[in-house]
């Protein structure tokens, strides 16, 4: 429910790490209805690239039902902002993961977060980013039920980006 332009800046940081980026547009701003695209669009069809598919909050829930969905075709997932996957399990996938999350999240709280760390493989990769809340992943207002951030926005979009370059390039 949130613009994609709100992505943007993040974007754009990581595609001067030489990392080609799709920042796609979802009906109606909600990831359930167009979680699909990437392969509509057909973003995969080169089999000699390597597929990198992120997502925030419900996006990042959207993309792990996509990698769900379809396996074989992303060679890692990113998860940023998210308790998901709740309703899934992502234990057997052999693709490496990173799940990006903010001590003060509000939304994907630490907690709920960590009860759902059965389902994800157990290699996969948890980034906490100390003061960081929800909404500063991107780029738009307060987000309801979400806390106050101890950091600044472009600090925790630093800690991201970081996080996410170092993944692609591992």
């Amino acid at each position: 429910m949130v613009d994609p332009k709100a992505y943007t800046p993040l974007c754009k940081r990581i595609s001067e790490n030489d990392t080609k980026v799709y920042l796609i547009k979802m009906p109606f701003r909600l990831a359930t209805y167009g979680y699909n695209k990437p392969k509509t669009l057909r973003l995969f069809n080169d089999t000699t690239k390597v597929y990198i598919l992120a997502g925030h909050s419900q996006g990042a829930k959207m993309a792990a039902q996509f990698v769900y969905e379809n396996p074989g075709l992303a060679d890692k997932l990113i998860l940023i902002g998210t308790s998901h996957p709740r309703d899934i399990s992502l234990a057997d996938i052999s693709i490496p993961v990173l799940k990006i999350y903010g001590s003060k999240d509000g939304v994907a709280d630490e907690e709920s977060l960590f009860n759902n760390r059965s389902k994800l493989p157990k290699n996969t990769i948890f980034q906490k980013i100390t003061g960081g809340n929800h909404a500063q992943f991107g780029y738009y207002g307060f987000q309801l039920g979400d806390n106050k951030a101890s950091i600044t926005r472009e600090e925790q979009q630093n800690q991201t980006l970081n996080s996410i370059v170092e993944f692609i390039k591992n």
